[in-house]
């Protein structure tokens, strides 16, 4: 987590865009086989690595819409490098599959085979069936450069053996991130009830009236109240407040500000936001 923090935190000091900035943290974490992402990634039913990925800037310096996204994707090292590719480069918000994938040659994106994306301990959680509840989950960050850009982005493997085929909210704008010009939000946990929610678009709405921290914990209080949906969310606002909230056993977040540098804190359901 503090390394890829570091990463970002590099890309702000330098002048850096928050959209940098995001991208290289999450391809950090996306690069770590620790975490459910990118090289890593748990497996689906069928013992394969589908992985789902957003992100989100806003003011968008293109004429095109700040979104890109990709679902489903099995040969993307980095799904979140792809999404930014659906983002500049295509007239699209999402794109799934092959589809996906086959836009990444033309970008000048190194695909791999599916197979070099299944670490060995996420094989050895598929073939003995271990529940993945102690393994890291989704990935995401938030930024604000220097210039007030804001970004968020998000990338998974998704749910320990689900079904082929599925798509969870993070490939979806408003529910695994969101980013407009009140601030950002990126969200983990469980995914359907993250897209009926739509959790970050929530996080995020009342930023213009309340804290980071405030919006945070309403979402997902919100959130708790679908069938006891678990979930986390790290939001910012356009000042660069930082707020997050959980209702899991556990989450694990990274920090950076100008004055206080870099550090990392895990969370629990009673944990307190920073106001």
């Amino acid at each position: 987590m503090l390394e890829a923090a570091e990463r970002g935190a590099e890309v702000l000091r330098e002048g850096g865009s928050a959209l940098d900035a995001v991208v290289a943290a999450v391809t950090s974490l996306e690069d770590n086989p620790m975490f459910n992402a990118g090289y890593g990634s748990t497996l689906n039913a069928d013992g394969k690595v589908e992985m789902d990925a957003s992100l989100m800037v806003f003011p968008c310096e293109s004429p095109r819409l700040g979104i890109g996204a990709v679902a489903a994707v099995r040969r993307a090292r980095n799904p979140i490098m792809l999404a930014r590719v659906v983002m500049e480069l295509t007239p699209h918000v999402l794109m799934v599959g092959a589809g996906a994938e086959k836009i990444a040659s033309k970008a000048g994106l190194k695909l791999c085979r599916p197979e070099q994306l299944i670490s060995p301990r996420a094989k050895q959680r598929w073939e003995s069936r271990t529940p993945s509840a102690r393994s890291h989950g989704t990935v995401g960050a938030v930024a604000v450069d220097k210039r007030g850009a804001i970004a968020a982005a998000t990338s998974t493997g998704g749910i320990a053996g689900k079904l082929p085929g599925r798509v969870g909210d993070s490939a979806i704008a408003g529910a695994g991130s969101y980013a407009d010009a009140r601030g950002a939000a990126s969200a983990t946990g469980h995914g359907e009830a993250i897209i009926k929610t739509m959790l970050c678009l929530e996080a995020v709405r009342p930023l213009d009236r309340t804290t980071p921290a405030r919006a945070a914990r309403a979402a997902i209080t919100r959130l708790g109240k679908i069938d006891g949906a678990e979930g986390g969310v790290i939001v910012v606002d356009r000042s660069g407040r930082i707020g997050y909230a959980c209702n899991a056993e556990s989450m694990e977040v990274a920090l950076f500000d100008p004055v206080d540098g870099i550090r990392a804190l895990r969370l629990n359901a009673r944990s307190e936001a920073i106001e």
